[in-house]
């Protein structure tokens, strides 16, 4: 009988190790998963992944590039470079970086220029900083005192464009007046010039780019620094405005386009000119059922000023002797 126990023991033993073994391996072929659905919680959607850019091409160019020189728009299958060529090779001052080329992913050149002499051969033309996106297939080829345009799209390249300010500006040297930035922002190009300022170009149509002259200019020293304030109509879906108050620090070399509101507002584009040479201008934001709402904005410290709820309703003349008075 013991003996009996023992064996039915044993085949309980086995039976049940065999239970809690792990599967043996399938050879590489998996199971179907059962469909999850949208599942928030384990951050699962059923959105296809986006498609990722081709690589940028390796091509094979003819001349030296200097760093920043390269661009790939992948999306658009377009490689741009600014190069130094035997071409335009100086012979006294070396290398001269003006041969504007455009090859596909492929490495097939589909657009050549050579630029002219950028001020002096050795001064080179840049491609700018901050360049192309899906609203304006463009690219900014930054030189001394202009700068070109280049349109993915159609590979057109622009005439030289020379910045334009709302007040004249005087010229101190050779450095006056040099771009010293190029970005572009939705359709608009915005830049700076060395001792003049910022400026504006509107991309909107690629065959006529115009200069947009600020909303207001606050003359920090007459003729020879201000502080421009930009309205600048923006492609979202509200069509609101967007305010830029743009600086440059000259010891960090650093330009900021300085954007003052979270998203674009639906702002007056009028001002009465005695009020754009100010250190106070104000914003008038248009919203539906309270009527006009204004924001200020300080001139000489590139900033937004919150006004107290009882300012909101007083006239313009009051809110402006208000800010004066707070901020002597």
């Amino acid at each position: 009988m013991k003996f009996l126990s023992k064996i039915l023991a044993s085949l309980f033993l086995a039976s049940f190790v065999a239970c809690t073994t792990e599967p043996a391996p399938n050879n590489g072929i998996q199971a179907p998963t059962p469909p999850i659905g949208n599942n928030t919680n384990q951050g699962i959607t059923d959105a296809a992944p986006k498609p990722s850019e081709p690589a940028k091409p390796t091509c094979k160019l003819a001349g030296s590039v200097l760093e920043g020189n390269m661009f790939w728009a992948g999306s658009d299958d377009r490689f741009v470079v600014i190069s130094a060529e035997k071409e335009t090779e100086d012979k006294e001052l070396g290398e001269s970086h003006r041969v504007l080329t455009v090859y596909d992913g492929s490495c097939k050149q589909l657009f050549r220029e050579v630029l002219p002499v950028n001020f002096s051969a050795d001064y080179p033309y840049y491609l700018s900083e901050i360049t192309y996106n899906k609203v304006s297939r463009q690219v900014g080829i930054r030189g001394w005192y202009n700068f070109y345009l280049l349109d993915l799209t159609t590979l057109k390249l622009s005439a030289a464009l020379t910045p334009k300010f709302l007040n004249e500006r005087f010229a101190e040297d050779a450095q006056s007046g040099s771009i010293k930035r190029l970005e572009l922002w939705e359709n608009y190009m915005i830049g700076f010039a060395a001792s003049k300022g910022p400026f504006v170009f509107d991309l909107a149509n690629p065959a006529k780019p115009s200069a947009v002259l600020p909303h207001a200019e606050f003359a920090i020293v007459k003729g020879e620094q201000y502080n421009s304030l930009f309205l600048l109509k923006s492609t979202d879906k509200d069509n609101g405005y967007q305010a830029f108050l743009p600086e440059y620090d000259y010891e960090k070399e650093a330009f900021s386009l300085n954007i003052l509101f979270e998203k674009p507002m639906n702002f007056d584009p009028f001002i009465n000119k005695t009020f754009k040479n100010n250190r106070f201008i104000l914003l008038k934001e248009k919203k539906d059922g309270t009527g006009i709402v204004p924001h200020a904005v300080d001139m000489q410290q590139h900033k937004i000023i919150d006004l107290p709820a009882d300012m909101l309703t007083k006239k313009d003349t009051e809110i402006i002797a208000f800010l004066r008075k707070q901020n002597k």
